[in-house]
C-alpha cells in the first residue's frame, strides 16, 4: 500500500468562474481508510480522478509515497491504484468488492499468474 498526498491541489477548468478544486492538502497514510464528503459539485470526484491522472492539476502536486503522479507512466499508476466512483462508475451485476478487485484480476494479482512474474 502506498501514501496518498496533495500539496495545495487545484483544478480550474477552463472557462469556470472558480476552480473545481481549490488548494486541498492532506495526507493519507498506507492502510487507511478515508472518506471523502460534501455536497454535489463539491469537487471530491474531480480530486480523486487527479490522483489517477484522468484530469491533470491546474496547480500544486499530488504524491504516491514520495513520487509526483506526474512522473509515472499512466498506465503504471492505474494499475496501482483502486477505488470505486458512483452509480455509473461500477459494474451493477457485481458487488462492491468485486468492483474494487476488477483490476487486480485483470493483473493477475494474488493468483499467482502475474505477468510480471512470468506465471
Amino acid at each position: 500500500m502506498s501514501a496518498i498526498r496533495f500539496e495545495q491541489v487545484m483544478l480550474r477548468f477552463p472557462g469556470a468562474p472558480r476552480p473545481a478544486v481549490d488548494a486541498v492538502s492532506c495526507a493519507i497514510d498506507p492502510g487507511k481508510l478515508v472518506v471523502i464528503l460534501g455536497p454535489s459539485g463539491c469537487g471530491k470526484t474531480t480530486l480523486l480522478k487527479m490522483v489517477n491522472r484522468l484530469y491533470e492539476p491546474s496547480g500544486g502536486t499530488i504524491y504516491l509515497d514520495d513520487t509526483e503522479v506526474r512522473r509515472l507512466k499512466v498506465t503504471a499508476l492505474r494499475q496501482q491504484i483502486g477505488y470505486v466512483i458512483q452509480q455509473s462508475g461500477l459494474f451493477p451485476h457485481m458487488t462492491v468488492a468485486q468492483n474494487v478487485a476488477v483490476v487486480p484480476k485483470l493483473l493477475g494479482l494474488g493468483t499467482g499468474t502475474h505477468p510480471k512474474s512470468g506465471g
